[in-house]
């Protein structure tokens, strides 16, 4: 575990969260840091959190004067807090509902006192999305810190924080859409990682399935063997610019779908106006299908180009003249109304 070394969890609980009460005790949410840790581990990898964990419980952690022989022991250090962060507030975020309410041999109860009362409902809802937003945010700056980090050795050459080889990274770099940036060029995700993460097994299967049986076999994997390399052609440059918005958008349109609103930050809301404050619902279902019915379209319209231009350079190649697909082809003059 990487909070409570030495029985200090409720001071670095204190450190970490700072609007939190000191007399929160470790030990009530012990559990809690257990499950955040499973969910952490499943973003940064195991490795890297091994790593972290090793160094937080070995006798070099916080060493009073820093070891000239293991300079690596602070950026260690640091890769710890970043880790904390987000294993802390998950489990408090967690923990504090069932908090809130007394659990006696009556049931579940609420203290009241002319000091202290609940708070409004909206405050606690506006509080859980405060906490849901400040989890993201840790986690996305751990991510960029790992990714800084990536390739920094010790003075024997290992590896200190191995986050290139872990599978939680090289899954994103098997993408014809690696980054968060190269996503951003198509439909704006307010620069989160946490929320590219969350959508790399839809871009995955589009790849795979949409994406792949345009391109055809040969070329599918010379592009993504070129771009896992940084190595592309010039025209296989321009090949991936008309590849990336078929392919972000429509997995966009299956991510508003499957996607919950903790899982994707910013979510799909209906923007309301209560008497008190101004808030946001939860999107119905027909508003999410409208919604993703609308980002498929827009990419199957993106595919269809991708789709003319490789035709185009088939065409080329086999010494032919190209000739666009004309839609009024298969229009019968007899009929009324027209499918396309």
């Amino acid at each position: 575990m990487i909070l409570n070394r030495s029985g200090a969890g409720a001071t670095e609980l204190k450190e970490l969260i700072g609007f939190i009460y000191k007399s929160i005790t470790f030990s009530n949410l012990k559990s809690y840091v257990s499950f955040a840790e499973r969910d952490i581990k499943k973003v940064i990898g195991p490795e890297v959190f091994k790593a972290a964990e090793d160094h937080y419980m070995s006798a070099f952690y916080h060493l009073a004067t820093p070891d000239e022989d293991h300079p690596e022991y602070l950026l260690l250090e640091e890769l710890i807090e970043k880790i904390q962060l987000p294993v802390a507030i998950h489990a408090y975020r967690r923990y504090v509902p069932s908090s809130d309410l007394t659990h006696s041999d009556k049931g579940r109860q609420i203290f009241v006192s002319e000091q202290e009362k609940p708070a409004f409902e909206w405050q606690i809802e506006k509080d859980n999305e405060n906490l849901i937003s400040l989890e993201h945010e840790a986690i996305d700056v751990l991510l960029e810190f790992l990714d800084e980090h990536i390739d920094e050795k010790d003075l024997d050459l290992n590896v200190i924080i191995p986050w290139g080889t872990s599978a939680a990274y090289k899954a994103t770099k098997e993408l014809l859409i690696p980054t968060v940036k190269e996503f951003e060029n198509v439909f704006l995700i307010g620069g989160s990682r946490m929320t590219f993460l969350s959508l790399v097994p839809m871009i995955k299967r589009i790849q795979e399935n949409d994406i792949k049986a345009c391109l055809g076999e040969t070329k599918y994997t010379q592009i993504t063997e070129q771009v896992l390399d940084n190595d592309l052609t010039p025209e296989n440059i321009i090949i991936l610019d008309k590849i990336r918005p078929p392919l972000a958008l429509m997995a966009l349109s299956v991510a508003v779908k499957r996607l919950s609103s903790e899982v994707l930050p910013a979510g799909i809301f209906t923007n309301i106006t209560a008497n008190v404050v101004k808030g946001k619902t939860p999107a119905s279902k027909q508003e999410r299908n409208e919604i993703a019915s609308s980002l498929e379209k827009d990419g199957m319209r993106e595919l269809v180009k991708l789709q003319e231009y490789i035709r185009k350079l088939d065409t080329a190649a086999a010494g032919e003249i190209f000739t666009p697909n004309d839609p009024t082809d298969i229009i019968d003059p007899l009929l009324k109304f027209v499918r396309l």
